[in-house]
């Protein structure tokens, strides 16, 4: 079986639309272990770094946000609590409860 290193999530719950996904870069440990050393890097900045499409992710007005993989400063247009939330599955890896692969 090949390394998953990349994953697709259900995201519904960070916005609150059908249908919404995401698909992040698997983080390594050593990336985990530099995170948390780091006392300036922030959720942000991890999910800046990992996300590498979304579906689904909109503005204030509903329209499509660019995927951070194309457009980096992206994730500064979502509120604190969309962030938190792309965390969260991104830390339950392919095999958390929203993993759709």
């Amino acid at each position: 079986m090949a390394r998953r290193s990349q994953f697709t999530v259900n995201a519904e719950a960070i916005q609150g639309n059908e249908g919404a996904t995401v698909t992040f870069k698997a983080l390594k440990v050593r990336e985990i272990r530099e995170y948390l050393a780091d006392p300036v890097r922030r959720d942000r900045d991890v999910v800046q770094e990992h996300v590498l499409d979304w579906v689904g992710i909109v503005d204030d007005a509903g329209k499509p946000l660019p995927s951070p993989a194309d457009d980096p400063e992206v994730v500064g247009e979502l509120y604190m609590h969309e962030v938190q939330a792309m965390a969260a599955l991104m830390y339950q890896g392919p095999d958390g409860d929203s993993a759709k692969n």
